[in-house]
């Protein structure tokens, strides 16, 4: 049986936002979007809550989350590698039966449709992929920022976005989520490992919250998708 955990990683310090991972985001704390979501994809065995906070371990238990230990001060630090810490979880964490692959969600990206993560995971088992990312078409001309800048696309030849072939198109990781077969990470220590896929996700479910404005946006994305939200507000 092909196992799943998912491993959110929420460190106490932030300088952006102080205490970010608790603030409050339309109607609960910013962390509680990303269990739950979790919780509700239909396919992941626990969620694992991977912090150094007291405060966010037992926000993290009442949202129904597993978190058997803090996480060491030494992958806690703000130049930690997320990798890091992911590999302490699968090591400490997860119970002794190790899972097949792992959903690695990103607390600062609270907005989830309600089939985004069964879909990915669909496409990641299909797909015989060792590793996934969501990802948001680039939409613009891209140029690198050279000494003489230089354009990634022909400005003689300049196409529309419809006519431009799929080999040529451009995409970003948004950081809303990751997965990866746990045997993959393990021998490179990389969650972007071995034959790599993406799925693509919304324009809404493009928001993080790095910053105090970015709240408001995010909060503008949860009211307009409420009704197709993978989880949905409470009042706090």
């Amino acid at each position: 049986m092909m196992t799943c955990d998912a491993i959110v990683l929420a460190r106490g310090g932030s300088k952006g936002i102080p205490r970010k991972n608790l603030v409050p985001v339309y109607g609960k704390p910013l962390i509680a979007w990303t269990i739950e979501a979790a919780q509700a994809a239909g396919f992941v065995r626990d969620v694992i809550v991977s912090t150094d906070s007291e405060e966010i371990a037992e926000t993290a238990r009442a949202f129904g989350a597993r978190v058997p230990v803090l996480r060491p001060d030494e992958f806690a630090t703000d130049t930690s590698p997320a990798e890091a810490s992911l590999h302490h979880a699968i090591a400490h964490m997860c119970r002794d039966e190790k899972p097949h692959s792992v959903l690695f969600p990103q607390v600062t990206s609270p907005v989830r449709r309600k089939d985004t993560l069964a879909d990915a995971f669909r496409h990641f088992t299909d797909g015989g992929y060792d590793s996934l990312f969501s990802a948001r078409l680039i939409r613009n001309y891209i140029w690198r920022n050279t000494p003489e800048p230089q354009p990634l696309y022909d400005p003689h030849n300049r196409l529309m976005r419809q006519q431009i072939p799929p080999q040529d198109r451009y995409y970003r990781e948004t950081g809303n989520f990751y997965l990866f077969r746990t045997e993959s990470f393990g021998q490179t220590g990389c969650r972007l490992t071995g034959r790599i896929g993406f799925w693509e996700t919304s324009d809404e479910e493009v928001v993080e919250i790095d910053e105090p404005q970015d709240i408001a946006v995010a909060e503008l994305m949860l009211e307009r998708l409420e009704r197709n939200l993978a989880v949905h507000p409470i009042q706090m």
